[in-house]
This record gives structure tokens, C-alpha cells and sequence, in this order.
């Protein structure tokens, strides 16, 4: 799936997927992460419209929150969302 190129406030975070144990489908999607002043953004566009972000206070924070809102818009029951998430190291 490619990503496409949209304007997102902040500047674009290299960050570094292998260092942590994160949610499954941030793994499988691996989102952009943007940092504007103290936030983090977690993105993946799939057009100009149409994208799914989280917020956080830290990269791997937005990641989450990022995974948290992907199980929302699939409606998946909770007992699969805390099965699809992972602890940070």
C-alpha cells in the first residue's frame, strides 16, 4: 500500500520500527510519524482524504493511539484490539 504525499504540519521523524515491540498493525502499516512543537503524529494517507492519525506526547505514544484508531474504524470487539496490541520494551 502506497502512501500518498499530503501536508502535515511539523516535520518528518526517522524512526527506527525494529528498536520497540509495537501493536501489530503499526508494525504491518508502518505510519509516518511527524513531530510539530511537543506533538506527534502518527499518519498513513491512503488519499488526500482519507487517512487514519494518532496523537501523542512521544513517537511511540502516537503509534498507539495511531493503532488504537485503526481497531475503531474496523470495529473490531475489544477482547481483538488488546490482542493486537504489545507492550514498548
Amino acid at each position: 500500500m502506497k502512501q500518498q504525499a499530503r501536508t502535515i504540519p511539523g516535520r518528518l521523524v526517522d524512526f527506527d520500527y525494529s528498536r520497540y515491540r509495537l501493536p501489530t498493525f503499526v508494525m504491518r502499516f508502518k505510519p509516518l510519524i511527524y513531530q510539530d512543537g511537543d506533538c506527534y503524529y502518527a499518519v498513513l494517507s491512503f488519499e488526500e482524504e482519507h487517512d487514519v492519525s494518532g496523537l501523542g506526547t512521544s513517537p511511540e505514544d502516537a503509534l498507539i493511539d495511531w493503532n488504537d484508531k485503526v481497531c475503531e474504524m474496523l470495529a473490531l470487539p475489544g477482547h481483538l484490539c488488546a490482542a493486537l496490541k504489545t507492550k514498548k520494551k
